[in-house]
């Protein structure tokens, strides 16, 4: 199978982006620039590399594809950023039966919770 000039170049593009930019900024670009109209993507834990900010941002940018831009999103993600922005129905996969979820009701969301709450008296 022949690969055209287009992706080729796009694979320079993105090599050279991975050794000038960190593995979250380079994350961040791709979203940018691929995310498009009327799009089905699935993002399995596309938070990883990203800062609490950029998952923050990256769910805003997702909450306006889906509501302006005819997108459908479906995102496996731990991040508490990432559930608490998204406006979504939550599914605990987890879960004996099959239901949506509030994000505060999730387990790892609520050991989140409860570690900062322990260490409330750290902040100040």
């Amino acid at each position: 199978m022949k690969h055209s000039s287009q992706m080729y170049k796009q694979i320079e593009i993105m090599k050279f982006a991975n050794e000038k930019y960190s593995n979250g900024e380079t994350s961040m670009q791709l979203f940018d620039e691929y995310l498009a109209p009327n799009g089905l993507y699935l993002l399995d834990v596309s938070e990883t590399s990203l800062s609490p900010a950029n998952q923050i941002q990256l769910a805003e940018e997702i909450n306006k594809l889906a509501r302006y831009f005819n997108c459908q999103v479906l995102i496996a993600t731990h991040s508490p950023f990432m559930l608490g922005t998204l406006d979504a129905r939550i599914y605990n996969l987890d879960a004996p039966f099959l239901r949506t979820f509030k994000w505060t009701e999730l387990e790892n969301i609520r050991f989140f919770y409860d570690f900062f709450k322990d260490r409330k008296n750290e902040f100040g």
